[in-house]
């Protein structure tokens, strides 16, 4: 219970910090629109109500921007899926739920988190706007925007290896990428296990697996975040780092020529960013109006444009900088069947990676 109760001091702690951001953006209430249709289940005293969401991604500006439309205050602590699945376990386990909502992460994480009843299933009414395989049939999850896996390269770095610009996933299995590809931990990171599942159910078990075992040599260690690839990457001592683009045709923030992103021509893992309500929520109607407002066309819109990302609700344009999907060869990917099988996919693959001694 000590235990406990010293996590629950530095999840409150993190989270007043957070929620002092906000404060400028919780006063604009005179611009709030009542009539709008994400403001279906709002009410008055929601004004009083602070959110806290969980994420894989620092969304402040999300947030803020969600509070400048519905007056509804929002903080976020940000995690590791993996984090993220076991803080919500104990949350759940202990009868103490402390986030409303989990905003962000791998699709199989969230998917698994539904199948264990970490999540209250909520239809919204903006999910009509969404196609099928973006969301969860039962409401206990909708996709928002989407993810791609990407490769982030060192043109320098690669020229001083002798070796070409890879453009399929065999080559990063060239002997001279040795201890020069980077790569996150699959058990942590959504864009890791998403990488391995697909290219499993690509390839099938045997194939796939043998695939494996040769690129975990090409791998000195595996990072506990997704971010570090791309800064490896950019600090030249990889050549090559796994990792999870918005679909951008560029590195963003970047003005080093050497920096490259690459999309496998043979195909590459996808994702939709998943929401969802925490079952036990403490203001679990107040996480229906933000999860109505991501969903709808004001939220989504405001979204693209913050992010630039790739938008899921129907009818709305990507911004120019973004590919085009129909020039990414896609995965075809079943998350339900990657939720059901990561434990023992995790299993071997922790199996392989002790065996090769990293």
């Amino acid at each position: 219970m000590k235990k406990f109760s010293l996590v629950v001091l530095s999840l409150i702690l993190v989270l007043s910090v957070t929620a002092c951001n906000n404060e400028s953006a919780a006063e604009t209430g005179e611009n709030i629109d009542l009539s709008a249709p994400y403001m279906i289940n709002y009410d008055e005293e929601m004004a009083d109500v602070s959110l806290n969401v969980y994420s894989v991604s620092d969304i402040t500006h999300v947030l803020n921007a969600f509070t400048e439309d519905t007056g509804i205050d929002a903080n976020v602590l940000q995690m590791t899926n993996g984090e993220i699945l076991q803080r919500v376990q104990h949350e759940k386990d202990s009868g103490q739920v402390l986030a409303d909502i989990w905003y962000r992460g791998g699709a199989d994480a969230f998917v698994d988190a539904a199948s264990k009843g970490y999540f209250t299933s909520y239809q919204s009414h903006e999910l009509e706007h969404f196609a099928d395989y973006t969301k969860d049939d039962e409401g206990y999850w909708s996709g928002t925007t989407m993810t791609l896996v990407g490769w982030v390269v060192n043109t320098a770095v690669l020229e001083d290896l002798g070796v070409d610009i890879p453009t399929k996933w065999d080559d990063l299995l060239n002997p001279k990428l040795h201890d020069m590809v980077s790569m996150p931990n699959p058990a942590i990171s959504g864009t890791a296990y998403n990488t391995v599942s697909g290219i499993l159910q690509v390839r099938g078990e045997e194939a796939g697996w043998e695939y494996f075992d040769q690129l975990i040599e090409q791998v000195p260690f595996f990072t506990p975040r997704g971010s570090d690839p791309t800064n490896l990457v950019m600090a030249g001592e990889a050549a090559v780092g796994i990792i999870a683009t918005f679909g951008e045709r560029d590195m963003r923030n970047n003005d080093n020529p050497v920096i490259k992103l690459i999309y496998p021509e043979d195909g590459t893992g996808w994702w939709p960013q998943p929401l969802a309500i925490l079952e036990g929520a403490p203001n679990g109607d107040a996480a229906k109006v933000f999860v109505d407002w991501v969903l709808s066309e004001r939220g989504m819109s405001r979204i693209i444009e913050m992010d630039s990302v790739l938008g899921l609700r129907q009818g709305i344009e990507s911004p120019d900088e973004l590919l085009r999907l129909d020039n990414v060869n896609l995965f075809p990917t079943d998350f339900e069947q990657n939720a059901l099988l990561r434990d023992s996919i995790l299993e071997t693959w922790n199996q392989k990676v002790t065996l090769a001694g990293k």
